[in-house]
């Protein structure tokens, strides 16, 4: 399984739009891995992990031929995760494809809200519904996309919706856990994860060096406390890789300073651009 880490950052990117804060301004001059975009992943060419603002930006940089995408997880409906206007553009006029194909969205009923509200006033395609779909999900039901098995999990993130996390296992079996954003996992996940074995977990780390949980996310103890209970419990092992993601800058850490405290622990710190494979 390869693993393509698009955009690393949490809500405002990093540098934040409009912030003089000091961490802002040093990764300003700084440059290079602190440099980082909203949060999105690509697992083996095909299969994204949410649609947000940057899309059209991850697949310029990248490279990357968004025809092909066939499937699309949500986690939630905040906007740095979910940017729906821009689905249009998988249609005519905008987009003439040599194979035409759907990609379908998989997400809570809020997203699909979002979805229908937000098409029904911009859609001006000729065919947006026949290249693109929407089916919504729910917590511990799993189900089969292109052959991947997906288990969403529930997170710990906006009560006003249904925030997602995923188990992931692709054709050739390999696990992952992809923990964007939640805050540490609330027991009803913990009792569906500790029955898995996972080859890599990914973790949302917003808050950085910073203690305590806020606004659903985690820090880098709250990953350390993650990390010590999947190893406790079997759920993971020597074998399986742990990589810290989805970072803001008022966690205060630039990335060679988050790279050492996770080197500390054993963890990975993903930057934009940055491939792993399993």
């Amino acid at each position: 399984m390869k693993l393509f880490y698009l955009g690393t950052a949490a809500a405002e990117g990093w540098p934040a739009l409009f912030c003089q804060c000091e961490s802002c301004m040093r990764a300003r001059k700084e440059g290079g891995k602190n440099l980082r975009t909203r949060p999105q992943m690509l697992i083996n060419d095909d299969l994204l992990m949410d649609f947000g603002p940057d899309t059209f930006y991850h697949a310029a940089q990248y490279h990357i031929d968004m025809s092909r995408i066939r499937s699309v997880l949500m986690t939630h409906s905040h906007t740095d995760h979910f940017y729906p206007q821009e689905l249009i553009l998988r249609a005519i006029p905008y987009a003439h494809m040599t194979e035409e194909n759907q990609m379908i969205l998989f997400g809570n009923s809020k997203c699909r809200s979002l979805f229908d509200r937000v098409l029904a006033i911009e859609d001006d395609s000729r065919n947006m519904r026949e290249r693109v779909g929407f089916e919504t999900i729910w917590e511990f039901r799993p189900f089969e996309t292109q052959e991947y098995q997906i288990l969403p999990l529930r997170a710990r993130h906006d009560p006003g919706e249904s925030c997602m996390i995923y188990a992931i296992t692709d054709r050739k079996g390999k696990t992952i856990l992809y923990g964007n954003d939640t805050g540490y996992f609330p027991e009803e996940t913990w009792e569906r994860i500790e029955q898995m074995h996972f080859d890599l977990v990914s973790l949302d780390c917003t808050l950085g060096g910073q203690k305590g949980e806020f606004g659903g996310h985690m820090c880098i103890e709250d990953n350390k406390r993650v990390k010590e209970r999947m190893l406790r419990t079997g759920c993971a092992d020597e074998k399986t890789k742990f990589i810290m993601t989805h970072f803001s800058h008022n966690g205060g850490l630039l990335h060679n300073e988050l790279e050492r405290e996770g080197e500390k622990l054993g963890f990975l710190t993903a930057y934009d651009g940055m491939i792993v494979e399993i």
